[in-house]
């Protein structure tokens, strides 16, 4: 939303936000900001040029709430203080009192309060008379100070009651006596409720029409007349209600409104302020340019820019720079102040909000997609006039909702609240338990990279899944944006050294897609995956070695699990893997049905396969086959694929064997085995013995010619 450069320093000159804003009006012109002052003094000059002392006149002063309607009243009330000797300038808050009663009892204490001192008594007289007339009510009604005195002539006047023209006659003839011009102010008369503005309006034209006396009204006129249309005072429409106006007031007076070039400059000026306070960098935002027509329409006076501005002021300091995106901060705060209603409804619609479609599906040119999420709903309870301007905000903080066509590209760069990690912080304004601070998990890994592993360790071994698994993705994505080559090599292997040391550490999640150690073995392996050619076996080894074997297999495994080239040191490791597995496999095969159940050694069965050199395995498993160190079931018992049942308690079951596999490693020999019927076992019990059973009849002999097999991943490893 920039100005011009230069335009913006003339600007920013002027505009100075507070730090600490309120709702103070200006208290004279030195403070003016928005070239007011030369309306104001013209307006004090037209009403003591208008003064006469042949009747009251009125003046009214219109503009929208916070559109500077008291600070052009105290401009106006200074000027004619300073240039017009003999005036008494007083003050009347209508919208202050309870009743019509006190209203009246207000007014007539207010006016008498502009009299010198030495001529109020007789005039207070007339006025007690003239309020036992107007409202006889009044003296029943407490009140202090000069009020408490005027009701109290009222209360003494009702025995000598006179004609109310001839007391108000006598009133008249004594003001003009005292030669002295008064200037009554009424402000925010729009405030009143509808019985309170007619009895002023009365008091005004009719009751208060004094000669010598102006009146300025200070209101805003659409305001105002819905509260005459309202009441029955006039037809329904604001046409109505002005020509009503028009028989009360005079000399329509309007504030001058702020051009949109004002606008921005102290919209931009406020917030670079704002920002500089807050100890933020500064924006040069596109983003925020194209919602340039959006601000101007919901920020269109000076109340509005600095309530806004003020607000941003509390929230933005809340949450630090490094842990959200300040430019959805600013969009997110305007929604808060222009559609309050609509702000505290986003946290019902995250998911839809974000992703930009609902859990419904359709059909569309043959194919099912999901259905788009109506924003309309959301925005119906919007001005007509701004539901544009509400669906510009949304869109500009959430993109998906803006696009024709559902889509799944990335979540945008910046910690924005359009990524379901960072979302609930928009409004929590802090950190939610259930989150994991961006500055903590950079910090842990700079550490790592130092030698310092102890806070990352923490951060990816606790027991609560779902930050353990932010602390994993977001780590992730740092380590993701190392330097290629020697200096990134070194901080990567820094990180997989304590990732390789606490991955047996790392909680298990089956019931989750988000398992937090499946997630930690990703990342394992895209830091042994993005190593450079410069980086050594030697180097890497080191790395992996401070873990057992399995972890070391896990991890290369992930390494290369894609199609991409693996780095010379990965495939040095893989070669240096084939001896150790295959001695760790023969040894698990020897130990038949006492074999632990959860060592991996389908792990390393399937590394051994489609990654090592299986022959060293097959050979091992032919001599130990003769040497009757175990038999063949038990190498069929190894090659049994399991599957997660997920539910309340997740569970394996047995699903089918592994025939490609076993042809790979078991000899060509025919075995009275292979002979064993089918039977039924119990799919849930994991134990070798059973694993047996249930590749009894399944298993087949391997083919007398074995054909090259391509590389393929086991469905489920252990």
């Amino acid at each position: 939303m920039r100005l011009p450069k230069i335009l913006l320093q003339q600007w920013s000159m002027m505009v100075r936000m507070p730090t600490n804003w309120s709702d103070r009006p200006l208290s004279g012109k030195a403070e003016d900001q928005l070239e007011r002052a030369g309306y104001s003094i013209h307006a004090a000059h037209q009403i003591v040029s208008s003064h006469t002392w042949d009747d009251s006149v009125v003046f009214g002063l219109m503009g929208p709430w916070g559109s500077g309607k008291s600070s052009v009243l105290a401009m106006i009330a200074e000027e004619i203080e300073a240039s017009a000797p003999g005036w008494q300038v007083v003050r009347f808050s209508p919208w202050a009192t309870g009743d019509t009663a006190g209203l009246l009892g207000d007014f007539y204490a207010a006016l008498i309060s502009a009299l010198p001192k030495r001529h109020r008594r007789g005039f207070r007289r007339s006025m007690g008379t003239l309020m036992q007339a107007a409202a006889p009510a009044i003296s029943f009604v407490p009140y202090g100070g000069a009020i408490a005195t005027l009701a109290g002539s009222a209360g003494r006047a009702i025995s000598a009651r006179k004609p109310w023209d001839a007391e108000f006659n006598k009133a008249a003839a004594q003001l003009r006596k005292l030669n002295t011009p008064i200037l009554v102010i009424a402000d925010d008369i729009d405030r009143l409720q509808a019985d309170e503005l007619l009895t002023l309006l009365k008091v005004v034209r009719l009751l208060g029409r004094f000669p010598g006396v102006v009146y300025l009204l200070a209101y805003d006129p659409a305001t105002l007349y819905r509260t005459l249309s309202n009441a029955d005072v006039v037809a329904d429409g604001d046409d109505s209600a002005a020509r009503f106006m028009e028989k009360i007031v005079q000399h329509p007076l309007v504030v001058p409104p702020l051009l949109p070039s004002q606008l921005l400059a102290r919209l931009d000026a406020g917030l670079e302020a704002v920002l500089a306070t807050c100890k933020r960098a500064q924006l040069d935002s596109v983003r925020l340019g194209r919602l340039k027509d959006v601000y101007l329409s919901q920020l269109a006076t000076p109340r509005a820019i600095d309530r806004y501005l003020a607000d941003l002021e509390h929230h933005l300091p809340l949450v630090s720079q490094e842990e959200i995106n300040d430019e959805d901060v600013i969009i997110l705060a305007l929604v808060r102040a222009a559609f309050p209603a609509l702000y505290v409804q986003l946290p019902q619609w995250r998911d839809q909000l974000i992703s930009g479609h609902t859990d419904e599906m359709h059909v569309v040119n043959g194919r099912i997609e999901r259905e788009r999420f109506d924003l309309e709903p959301l925005l119906s309870d919007l001005p007509q006039r701004s539901r544009a301007d509400g669906r510009a905000l949304l869109e500009a903080l959430f993109p998906r909702l803006a696009e024709e066509r559902i889509s799944y590209s990335p979540v945008p760069e910046g910690r924005r609240i359009c990524d379901s990690r960072y979302f609930d912080r928009y409004f929590a304004m802090n950190i939610p338990s259930s989150d994991v601070s961006d500055v903590e998990v950079a910090d842990a890994v700079a550490a790592a990279i130092n030698g310092d592993g102890a806070a990352l360790s923490r951060l990816i071994t606790r027991a609560d899944f779902e930050r353990t698994t932010l602390a994993i993705g977001k780590a992730a994505h740092i380590c993701g944006k190392l330097p290629v080559g020697p200096d990134g090599d070194v901080a990567r292997l820094a990180v997989l050294t304590v990732l390789v040391r606490v991955l047996d550490q790392v909680p298990r999640n089956h019931r989750s897609f988000s398992d937090p150690w499946v997630q930690a073995l990703s990342w394992a392996g895209d830091l042994a995956n993005h190593l450079s050619e410069t980086a050594t076996k030697e180097e890497l080894s080191r790395a992996l070695d401070v873990g057992d074997l399995l972890a070391r297999v896990q991890v290369v495994r992930y390494a290369i699990r894609d199609s991409t080239p693996m780095p010379s040191c990965v495939a040095a490791v893989v070669a240096d893997l084939n001896t150790p597995l295959t001695q760790a496999v023969l040894e698990h095969l020897r130990q038949r049905d006492s074999a632990p159940k959860e060592d991996g050694v389908g792990w390393m069965i399937d590394f051994l396969i489609n990654v090592g050199d299986p022959q060293g395995l097959r050979a091992g498993i032919a001599a130990s086959l003769n040497n009757h160190d175990f038999a063949i079931d038990d190498v069929a018992a190894r090659l049994v694929d399991r599957g997660m049942l997920m539910g309340v308690t997740p569970r394996y079951e047995l699903m089918s064997f592994d025939q490609e596999s076993f042809n790979r490693l078991a000899p060509m020999r025919p075995d009275p085995w292979y002979a064993s019927p089918v039977v039924d076992v119990d799919k849930f019990d994991m134990s070798w013995a059973n694993r047996r059973a249930f590749a009894a009849g399944r298993a087949k002999q391997p083919p007398d010619q074995q054909k090259p097999q391509e590389n393929r991943v086991r469905p489920e490893l252990e």
